[in-house]
């Protein structure tokens, strides 16, 4: 394990493709979310319609699934509803996927995925006032995956 501190500037090693249909993008969003601070700092909002595929960003496997929460809004209180899928990926990079729609996660855990295999579909579950996809690469810094990790810049998508 790495010593537990923020990397405030590290750039992701991997390279990730983007992790929905680039003609299904809106808009990205790296800065306006007020969930971006902190250990969250350097996660990504792409702004898609529900439904969108959520496509897996690089090779990997399946950590966790998250996909039996309903329900989600624009207040704090939902934080914890958002469902979600975790990729391990080489380098020690780990990509996360929020807000998926309620049972449309088609992976399971320790299952191994391909770049751009479908992993869900956006809903709008959790903290979260449009339909969006919160992605972000992070490495952990210690020994509990749900508070010791950070966020790392990924500064440019691969088209596919």
């Amino acid at each position: 394990m790495k010593d537990n501190k923020i990397f405030d500037n590290r750039i992701a090693l991997n390279k990730y493709h983007f992790p929905v249909p680039k003609n299904s993008i809106q808009r990205i969003d790296r800065s306006t979310s007020p969930a971006h601070i902190g250990k969250l700092r350097n996660a990504i909002d792409f702004i898609v319609p529900e439904n969108t595929p959520v496509l897996a960003a690089a090779d990997g496997i399946i950590t966790y699934v998250k996909d039996d929460s309903q329900i989600g809004g624009p207040n704090p209180a939902y934080w914890n509803f958002s469902n979600f899928v975790s990729i391990m990926h080489k380098n020690e990079e780990t990509s996360r996927y929020d807000h998926l729609r309620f049972n449309s996660s088609n992976v399971k855990e320790g299952q191994k995925v391909k770049q751009g295999e479908k992993i869900g579909e956006v809903g709008m579950t959790g903290y979260t006032y449009i339909p969006h996809l919160h992605f972000q690469i992070l490495i952990f810094i210690g020994p509990n995956i749900w508070t010791d990790f950070d966020t790392i810049i990924v500064e440019d998508f691969i088209d596919s």
